[in-house]
């Protein structure tokens, strides 16, 4: 079975969205928790045609991107693309951010 690139459509908006939310971080975060590497899935509205990436560890942290794949964020291709975004977020911090600590 083919396996889909979940993160290819919405590169340009996720780099977009990470350095506001690396530099935010940098700028005026007070504690580890508020880190960027927490970033995870939040939630995908259908209506909207919205995906959420929040924090794990903050509430309040988050960021919303338009996204009309929703085939491919729900159901079993959930645990696909969360594998792909923490690839993409791990290695987005290390080339842009390398200071923020990624584990």
């Amino acid at each position: 079975m083919k396996t889909i690139n979940y993160i290819k459509p919405i590169k340009t908006e996720l780099e977009k969205e990470l350095h506001k939310a690396s530099i935010l971080y940098m700028t005026i975060g007070s504690n580890s928790a508020e880190s960027p590497r927490y970033l995870n899935f939040g939630d995908y509205d259908k209506e909207t045609e919205t995906l959420t990436i929040r924090s794990t560890q903050r509430i309040g942290i988050s960021f919303t991107i338009p996204v009309k794949y929703e085939k491919y964020i729900f159901g079993d291709s959930l645990y696909e693309f969360w594998g792909q975004f923490k690839k993409f977020r791990t290695k987005f911090l290390q080339e842009n951010y390398p200071t923020i600590e990624i584990y």
